[in-house]
């Protein structure tokens, strides 16, 4: 995979549309192998990569990206937890370069206000405990972390009001 570069000028967020699979496969390729068991919990093969990909971008969940010279460098999803319908699950990944730079943030809040809008009464960020900056994120906008099973859940509540933290 090219590294691109992450430029903040050039810089947008949107949503990933049914055609973008292949974009979407390419950014989650070029995390590093360990950022890639840090977003999904395992090593993940290519093939897997691909069919997530397919999915996201097909099976009505929520994903926001941001785009830069239309590579997808950062991307948010969405989705209800099957089980517990008042509930959405949330999956972030951002490439490298681009971390740090505001990013994620920006991706939370637009899928805190999706989530509103979608009527979940609150948003769960699933993640492994080594997973700094994923930790980092997820605690400012948590109302509580809770531990199961050797995972942290963030708990995130979604404001009536439409106002995002």
């Amino acid at each position: 995979m090219p590294k691109v570069p992450c430029a903040e000028a050039r810089r947008r967020f949107t949503r990933l549309g049914p055609d973008d699979a292949d974009r979407y496969a390419d950014h989650l390729l070029r995390l590093p192998d360990e950022d890639r068991r840090l977003r999904f919990f395992d090593e993940t093969p290519e093939f897997l990569i691909q069919l997530h990909a397919g999915a996201a971008s097909a099976d009505g969940r929520i994903v926001a990206i941001c785009e830069d010279e239309g590579f997808i460098r950062a991307a948010g999803e969405l989705l209800p937890d099957p089980e517990r319908p008042e509930v959405g699950e949330l999956a972030f990944s951002v490439e490298k370069d681009c971390q740090r730079q505001g990013i994620g943030g920006a991706l939370m809040r637009e899928l805190i206000e999706a989530g509103a809008r979608a009527g979940f009464e609150r948003l769960e960020l699933e993640l492994l405990p080594e997973n700094k900056s994923m930790l980092s994120l997820a605690q400012r906008f948590a109302e509580r972390m809770e531990t199961r099973g050797g995972h942290l859940f963030a708990v995130i509540p979604v404001p009536r009001d439409g106002a995002t933290p």
